[in-house]
């Protein structure tokens, strides 16, 4: 069977399963989460005319020479400027503007001596200046965030101005990553011969994590068909998603795809054309569960899941479709025939990305120093703009 292309395995595995449900959350714990409603500002912003600069609330006019009648602390409620021409008041930053003031004169532009204040030359009163008008920034009942924004500082502060202390956000995906191989000892254990510490899971489970889908479960297991069938049917039996690395290509002790059939699982695909990663399979077992079987090399690994898994759980999550990132490649690579290219890259201070290659899909130490990957395929010509993603989002 001819393997899959990049476009067409994405399309198979967000075929696999609707958006998740909704869930209540409180904004405290919202961060990194896919919203799932739409929100409204329930008045205007600002709600007041709000002075800007701490200073002088006054009437524009020719007046150099002001007489200060009293004092509008942030949080106050309004009070009004007395009807004399060189009437003022002092007002902080935030304060609502006294009734009756049109201007602020910002406290570096005059001196001030028991309660007069004196322009400094060159400086003179305007309508409107230091004032944040009511309703200028957005008016009440505006849209200011959609369904579908993955909620960060900016979209927490949003909705925390909005007046919503519990949001609809998607509900997580019980995940599980897991690392097989009789080889893999753990971080702290010094390896003996023939062995290599578990980096893969920490890896990925670090790259879920960071993307707002935490893993609720990491382990390993051994290269051995009854141990992977019981760890294989107790990881389904708790989660929704098992993102698995290692044990998927065709060799002799490549077990996890017979074993998934062996519990019921359909095949979705089994090798995409692309270098690394090309052994990755997907399966989804009767109750609905996916498996990602990325390969076992690390970079090929770290390649799959920022991908297709993230991709995916995007998708699911009901995140707002939005045009997928794009950087211009320039420098040389050698590109494998018949075969898409993920190839690792650093981003240049001109926004452009430069190839950073590894010397295998092996040498997890090579990507020090790269920012994520672009994906090259045969049309490609150099100096074009690749689908590029990073290991951090931006």
């Amino acid at each position: 069977m001819k393997p899959l292309s990049p476009s067409e395995a994405e399309e198979r595995i967000f075929s696999l399963r609707g958006t998740v449900p909704s869930v209540s959350c409180a904004l405290e714990a919202a961060a990194g989460k896919f919203l799932r409603q739409d929100i409204t500002v329930d008045h205007d912003l600002p709600p007041f005319d709000r002075v800007m600069m701490d200073g002088l609330a006054v009437r524009s006019s020719g007046c150099r020479r002001f007489l200060v009648q009293g004092v509008a602390p942030s949080g106050q409620p309004q009070i009004a400027l007395p009807p004399a021409e060189d009437a003022a008041i002092e007002v902080m930053t935030g304060a609502v503007l006294p009734d009756g003031a049109d201007a602020v004169l910002p406290c570096e532009w005059y001196d001030l001596h028991e309660g007069v204040a004196v322009l400094h030359p060159g400086k003179k009163t305007r309508a409107g200046e230091f004032i944040h008008r009511q309703g200028s920034d957005h008016r009440a009942g505006d849209a200011l965030l959609r369904s579908g924004v993955r909620l960060g500082p900016v979209e927490i502060g949003i909705a925390a101005a909005c007046g919503c202390a519990e949001i609809q956000v998607a509900a997580p995906l019980r995940i599980a990553v897991l690392g097989t191989g009789d080889e893999l000892v753990p971080v702290g254990k010094v390896p003996e011969a023939g062995q290599i510490r578990r980096s893969n899971t920490h890896a990925l489970a670090a790259a879920l994590q960071l993307a707002g889908h935490g893993p609720t479960a990491t382990r390993c297991l051994r290269d051995d068909p009854e141990d992977l069938r019981q760890g294989l049917t107790a990881v389904l039996s708790e989660n929704d998603l098992v993102v698995l690395t290692g044990g998927v290509s065709k060799g002799r002790w490549d077990l996890v795809p017979e074993i998934l059939v062996s519990l019921g699982a359909a095949s979705i695909l089994q090798g995409i054309a692309q270098r690394p990663g090309k052994p990755m399979g997907v399966w989804q077992m009767p109750a609905g569960q996916v498996v990602f079987g990325l390969p076992g090399n690390p970079v090929s690994a770290l390649v799959c899941l920022h991908r297709y898994v993230l991709p995916a759980l995007s998708h699911w999550s009901g995140e707002s479709t939005a045009p997928r990132t794009r950087r211009i490649l320039r420098g040389g690579f050698t590109k494998p025939p018949g075969l898409t290219l993920f190839l690792p890259v650093r981003e240049m201070s001109n926004g452009t990305v430069a190839p950073a290659p590894v010397a295998n899909s092996g040498d997890f130490a090579g990507l020090t120093g790269s920012d994520g990957i672009v994906e090259v395929d045969e049309s490609f010509a150099e100096g074009e703009a690749a689908p590029y993603f990073p290991w951090l989002a931006k």
